[in-house]
């Protein structure tokens, strides 16, 4: 095997038995004197096999009015970005609550002036509702700040500088 020194970039030749009976070589680099530390082929990184399985989709929750929340059975529900960095893109709710905002959400944007958990989607008895969740600059509705506001088919609102389009289909 060839090792290339991480200092002066001297290329070395290396066999399996020079190792010996270790898995670790280290020593000086022939051009420069920099100590060089190699790890032998042969030893193998642990590689776990991870557990994964198929969990169903959350088909309820509650709103924090205490309504419950619930996808419907025969209609698909989507979120449509018409302006922005993500403009195109389609979004299925494949849950009652779905988060957007540019950290641990559902919808995760890469823009600056959105929120890491800026608003909310919720599907429920009460209908289709976009919650503000704190956000610094706002979720808006036709240009107009709201902390909640009902949607309805061909709903648009701004999240940062990306605005969406909610669209009910049946399935």
């Amino acid at each position: 095997m060839q090792v290339r020194c991480p200092a002066c970039g001297e290329v070395r030749e290396l066999a399996d038995q020079d190792f010996g009976s270790n898995d670790r070589l280290t020593f000086p680099c022939a051009a420069c004197g920099k100590m060089m530390q190699v790890v032998s082929p042969k030893v193998q990184t642990l590689r776990i096999d991870t557990t994964r399985q198929n969990i169903p989709a959350i088909k309820e929750e509650k709103s924090l009015e205490g309504q419950r929340l619930y996808l419907p059975s025969d209609r698909e529900i989507t979120l449509k970005v018409l302006e922005g960095d993500e403009k195109g893109t389609i979004y299925l709710l494949a849950k009652p609550r779905t988060l957007i905002g540019r950290a641990n959400t559902d919808i995760l944007l890469d823009d600056r002036s959105a929120s890491r958990l800026h608003c909310a989607i919720e599907v429920g008895e009460a209908g289709i509702v976009l919650r503000d969740l704190g956000s610094t600059n706002g979720t808006l509705v036709n240009d107009v700040p709201v902390s909640v506001s009902s949607l309805v088919n061909g709903s648009t609102f701004r999240v940062g500088s990306q605005l969406f389009q909610l669209n009910i289909t049946p399935k």
